[in-house]
């Protein structure tokens, strides 16, 4: 380090010449109270106005007597060493950001101000005297401090986080060829909170204080559908099937059974058509098709969807589900029997149903060839080992249960009329 030159005849002489009668003799006072020692390095840092004052110190390093050169290149290599990459590792996966990718910059010229600033700072030589003998005494530490780009950080976190970062992937069923459940397990996805590291970054960069490894830590993200959510599965509660003519009504049927594939439905909760589905649209994929409008048979966007949602209403209500909404079509549809369907149109019909049961129920649906197919998953013994048939009597429809042969349970679901012209 450094040392301080002795204090020259003249420059003691200049020293003195600044104090008054009255602050000399404070000055000597406080000088006999400390000692000798310090009473001689409080001198000579005042007679040598240009250097660091006894007592400053940086990460306990004593850094007195240095000039104001001196300083700066002490503060200049300090930076140099202490501004290193951040690291950080996650299972075999390492990453790096390095300084200059961040613009991560020491802040030398406030270092070296704040260190020659000490014990100068007081319009009174006799302050600045005493708060001298302060830091002599008690230790004054300068502090290195760092600016970086929070933006910059923020986009090399990112950059991390897609590396780290994986999709969860819902659990679902499935049939084989002999109609039995097949069960996938859901796998848990990975997200790093970036906005938290960033944050927990600031003052190990803004102190120079940079950790030599950071271990990432990211959040577990359940999938929608969890293992534990279709383990209960294991029969078909209800399917139905209707058939369709090829062509652009049977392709809109195929898109509208598609996004009905693959959901699930847990106790207590209400399905509805339209917000699962979606609106039938061009820009969805839907074609133009016949419909009935206002009573008249007419081409829309769309027509056919209403085939779907008589499909599926015919499969929960074979499941012991609970329609909740329904709406019949003008005249009876062809495809299904008297009194069996639901209508559907955007932002104004709907079909909904909820789930009474005790376990969650899950939905496969498709088009194969010509034919639309929905099935109901679910727990055996939710229906308690009932089988459920769709009776009518005249225009009424009944859901009737039955076990071990025996009709045990009615359940009446609505009277339907049609126009016929």
């Amino acid at each position: 380090m450094q040392s301080v030159k002795a204090e020259t005849k003249a420059e003691a002489f200049d020293w003195k010449s600044l104090v008054s009668v009255k602050g000399a003799s404070i000055i000597a006072a406080t000088a006999v109270a400390v000692g000798g020692v310090t009473a001689f390095s409080v001198s000579k840092s005042i007679a040598e106005s240009n250097r660091v004052i006894s007592g400053v110190k940086t990460d306990g390093v004593e850094i007195s007597g240095l000039s104001e050169k001196g300083t700066r290149q002490y503060f200049e290599k300090l930076g140099k060493d202490k501004t290193t990459a951040l690291k950080f590792s996650y299972g075999d996966q390492t990453f790096s950001i390095e300084p200059s990718e961040i613009n991560l910059t020491p802040n030398v010229d406030q270092a070296t101000k704040d260190a020659l600033h000490y014990g100068r700072e007081n319009v009174s030589t006799i302050a600045n005297m005493k708060d001298q003998i302060k830091t002599a005494l008690n230790g004054k530490e300068v502090k290195l401090t760092a600016n970086y780009d929070e933006n910059l950080l923020n986009e090399k976190l990112n950059a991390i986080a897609a590396q780290v970062n994986q999709q969860p992937v819902n659990a679902y069923c499935d049939l084989d060829s002999n109609g039995n459940v097949l069960k996938y397990a859901g796998i848990i996805g990975k997200k790093l909170d970036t906005a938290k590291i960033a944050e927990s970054l600031k003052e190990p960069l803004n102190s120079l204080n940079i950790p030599s490894n950071i271990d990432l830590t990211p959040e577990d993200v359940m999938p929608f559908v969890t293992t534990e959510d279709i383990m209960p599965i294991d029969t078909v509660l209800g399917q139905y099937t209707t058939s369709f003519s090829l062509g652009a009504r049977g392709d809109n049927i195929a898109l509208a059974a598609s996004k009905l594939n693959d959901k699930i439905v847990k106790p207590g909760w209400t399905f509805s058509f339209n917000d699962t589905v979606g609106e039938r649209t061009y820009s969805a994929g839907y074609q133009t098709a016949g419909v009935i409008i206002d009573g008249r048979a007419a081409q829309d966007v769309g027509g056919g969807v209403c085939q779907v949602s008589t499909t599926l209403y015919n499969a929960i209500l074979l499941a012991g589900l609970t329609p909740i909404e329904r709406t019949p079509h003008y005249f009876q549809s062809s495809y299904v029997a008297y009194g069996r369907d639901a209508t559907v149109a955007d932002g104004q019909i709907d079909f909904k149903f909820r789930n009474d049961l005790p376990h969650n129920v899950y939905l496969l649906a498709g088009a194969y060839g010509p034919s639309v197919t929905v099935y109901v998953l679910g727990t055996r013994a939710d229906l308690n080992g009932a089988n459920i048939r769709i009776e009518s009597e005249g225009a009424s429809i009944y859901r009737a249960y039955y076990k071990d042969g025996q009709r045990v349970k009615d359940e009446f679901l609505h009277t339907d009329s049609y126009h016929t012209s």
